[in-house]
């Protein structure tokens, strides 16, 4: 999988601008062109059509020239960037940009304005998390840290194909910015019979076999990928499986979660609402979902 282009919304904040390293150092690995989508909201009270129109125009006018001014930063000397304004709501119009323009990525802050018309999840972000069909990054506005500052990428997987589709965009990633690339596997607490069941080998055993199971799979992936020319390292951790992610990112001070929005079909799949979207939620570090 390749990203050839991304689109970065903005709303004018600061806040919503923590996106613009991340996407450049995105855009630089995968070759991709930039797109800078300022979103002007209509009014929702009824006035005069011409006053209306008139507050369009301007604010059409004060967008486009934020966002050329954005274009110009040095930032973006190293990558190919356009910008572009459009009329409507917030989300509706990012996700109908992207899907008109065939964007293979969106880029955007977890948190924008302040007020009414900050991006949070219940809000703009969430709107385009769930309803997006391209890939997805998100970038919490409060990690300090340059891009890739320490090197490492997480991917989880379940052992499923569709979690490993996550690994593609991950290794070229990790090659182009000399990262580590860790593997994780998280293996949870067996539910536990309420009545004695004949066979039953108790749940050390149970984890014990899982653990098992799950290390010779990292290895498995891991020797796989070990002509890429990265550093892999595996790791498999017991638990919720959300926390589990979390906790290892933070221990691991991992610039980047890589995972794919679905994982194992039934139960253990990975949607929004469960695995992925806790963790886009609760992650400390920016977090990729792939489509």
């Amino acid at each position: 999988m390749s990203f050839n282009k991304i689109l970065l919304p903005l709303d004018g904040s600061e806040l919503a601008e923590k996106a613009l390293a991340p996407a450049v150092a995105l855009a630089e690995t995968f070759s991709a062109e930039i797109v800078l989508l300022r979103v002007v909201v209509p009014l929702s009270i009824k006035i005069d059509p011409d006053l209306y129109q008139r507050i369009i125009d301007g604010g059409q006018k004060e967008a486009k020239y934020y966002l050329s001014g954005i274009q110009l930063r040095s930032l973006f000397s190293t990558v190919s960037v356009k910008s572009d304004t459009v009329v409507g709501k917030a989300a509706q119009s990012i996700l109908d940009y992207a899907r008109e323009n065939e964007i293979d990525l969106i880029v955007m802050s977890s948190h924008g304005r302040s007020g009414m018309s900050r991006w949070v999840y219940g809000s703009v972000a969430d709107k385009v998390l769930h309803q997006a069909a391209c890939s997805l990054a998100i970038i919490h506005p409060q990690v300090e840290t340059e891009p890739f500052a320490h090197k490492r990428i997480l991917v989880p997987l379940d052992g499923s194909l569709q979690a490993e589709s996550a690994l593609g965009p991950a290794l070229k990633l990790a090659h182009e910015v000399v990262a580590e690339l860790i593997l994780l596997r998280v293996t949870e607490m067996p539910p536990i019979p309420k009545e004695p069941v004949h066979g039953w080998p108790g749940v050390k055993s149970v984890m014990q076999a899982a653990e098992l199971e799950a290390k010779i799979y990292l290895e498995r992936t891991r020797k796989s990928l070990i002509d890429s020319g990265i550093q892999i390292s595996t790791q498999v951790t017991t638990g919720a499986v959300t926390e589990s992610i979390i906790d290892t990112a933070d221990e691991q001070q991992v610039d980047l979660i890589v995972m794919s929005s679905h994982g194992r079909s039934g139960v253990d799949r990975w949607v929004f609402g469960s695995v992925t979207e806790k963790t886009l939620r609760g992650a400390h570090c920016a977090t990729l979902v792939i489509r």
